[in-house]
């Protein structure tokens, strides 16, 4: 497996397209801008991030999809509705393109079943883009709720041809997650990806930090919603305990 995308919620979505706009990032949205939740944050690589918002009328759905889809999808929705703003998930795809068609999702399920993993049955949703064209996905969650879900591969590919985010960004070199020790084992034992997952073992779930490669300087918070995103070089004179500058930035880029 590896990372398909991070999630990270918010409480508008309209004002942290805008935020994050203004942040130096290209951003795409999900649906007709009028009443989409959700927009995108593609890279020219690897994963990409979502920014989604989660409506106070939306809580009671977690009923009826844990009784179509299993208490593992019901623990899955209300994750994402007990939330703060920031990353608080993050999903996984099949490694091989083969594998991460939507037709293998079943597949890919009954395979993380037999590794004694629990999950719930798989969702099939579409969405309707801005541009009219219409993309279908598969999903389903793993439990407990702290490990990450797993998505099939869009019907067509979704990566925009022409990224420029004017922060310099290009694509998630690392992530930082904290989880318990079981979690843990579980993606060390599934998890092969380019994207280097740094785990803290903890008792509590939590994405601590993304870092972007080619990101700039640092964001200021305020447009980020609560997410934490650095770029590399910030991250390296951060643990020397240095003092970021514009000097020690190109001096780290020789």
């Amino acid at each position: 497996m590896k990372i398909s995308h991070i999630q990270c919620r918010v409480n508008n979505i309209k004002k942290a397209v805008s935020n994050f706009e203004k942040a130096g990032f290209q951003v795409e949205w999900g649906r007709n801008p009028k009443n989409s939740l959700n927009a995108f944050i593609w890279f020219e690589q690897g994963p990409f991030i979502e920014l989604f918002e989660m409506k106070w009328f939306m809580s009671p759905i977690s009923v009826p999809l844990g009784i179509i889809y299993g208490n593992s999808m019901h623990e899955r929705w209300m994750k994402w509705m007990d939330q703060r703003e920031g990353f608080i998930d993050f999903a996984l795809e099949g490694y091989k393109e083969d594998i991460a068609k939507q037709d293998n999702l079943q597949v890919v399920r009954k395979e993380i079943n037999n590794l004694g993993i629990r999950t719930s049955k798989v969702l099939n949703g579409r969405r309707k883009k801005p541009t009219g064209e219409i993309v279908t996905y598969g999903f389903f969650s793993m439990s407990p709720r702290e490990l990450p879900f797993v998505v099939s591969a869009y019907s067509t590919p979704q990566r925009p041809k022409h990224i420029h985010h004017s922060n310099g960004s290009k694509y998630i070199h690392s992530m930082s997650i904290s989880c318990t020790k079981d979690s843990s084992e579980v993606l060390n034992a599934i998890l092969k990806d380019n994207v280097k997952l740094n785990v803290n073992v903890d008792t509590v779930f939590k994405i601590d930090s993304i870092t972007i490669e080619g990101l700039l300087e640092k964001i200021d918070p305020q447009l980020l919603h609560g997410a934490n995103l650095m770029n590399k070089e910030y991250i390296l004179l951060e643990k020397k305990g240095e003092v970021l500058s514009e000097q020690n930035v190109e001096e780290l880029k020789k």
